[in-house]
């Protein structure tokens, strides 16, 4: 995770236009995308809570356990993030991405927006003709303080949470994002993100 990160800063130097927010539902174009800075290919499978070993090659994964709150993300030249889902704190929002992996939907998206002492943000689009396509998905209730609804858990390194349109508190669908730095950037997040 280390290198990568480290690559992908030192290449965000030379791309200005990704420094947008991590909220916002759409790119703000094909410079918000760079094959250099992601990862093409994204496959999401969930996993046995058992079977997070190391060693273990996606081949050793489900796609449908729907038992299991652990889920497997698969970066192609890069290699395997196990993320814990907590269902005790945004269960409509675990539903709606489990049940997301169990119909592939993941597979073949991108990591689209990168962002250094940030996040990373995935989930929505794909490319198709060297072009990045948008993949939608059905929007859900925002599991966050500001919407009427108790999420303390809070936008700190390795947290993922939910991408959404500002100003529209139930617009999520499908779109995450993996914060990669705590900073007063990350904590401004609290309170108006689904964490989950």
């Amino acid at each position: 995770m280390k290198t990568f990160m480290k690559l992908a800063c030192a290449l965000l130097a030379l791309c200005t236009t990704l420094l947008c927010l991590a909220a916002c539902g759409a790119p703000t174009g094909k410079a918000a995308y760079d094959t250099s800075l992601t990862g093409e290919g994204v496959g999401i499978r969930v996993a046995k809570v058992k079977e997070l070993v190391d060693s273990m090659s996606v081949e050793d994964f489900e796609p449908s356990d729907q038992k299991s709150d652990y889920v497997l993300i698969k970066v192609k030249d890069y290699g395997d993030i196990v993320i814990a889902l907590r269902r005790d704190i945004a269960p409509i929002t675990v539903e709606n991405f489990k049940s997301l992996v169990s119909k592939n939907f993941y597979n073949g998206t991108i990591f689209h927006r990168v962002i250094e002492d940030f996040m990373i943000q995935g989930g929505g689009y794909y490319m198709f003709n060297g072009a990045m396509e948008e993949k939608p998905a059905e929007e859900i209730k925002g599991e966050f303080t500001s919407n009427g609804v108790v999420n303390n858990l809070t936008h700190v390194r390795g947290v993922i949470s939910m991408a959404r349109v500002g100003g529209m508190n139930d617009s999520a669908s499908s779109q995450f994002f993996i914060v990669h730095e705590t900073n007063d950037s990350t904590r401004s997040l609290n309170g108006d993100y689904a964490t989950f």
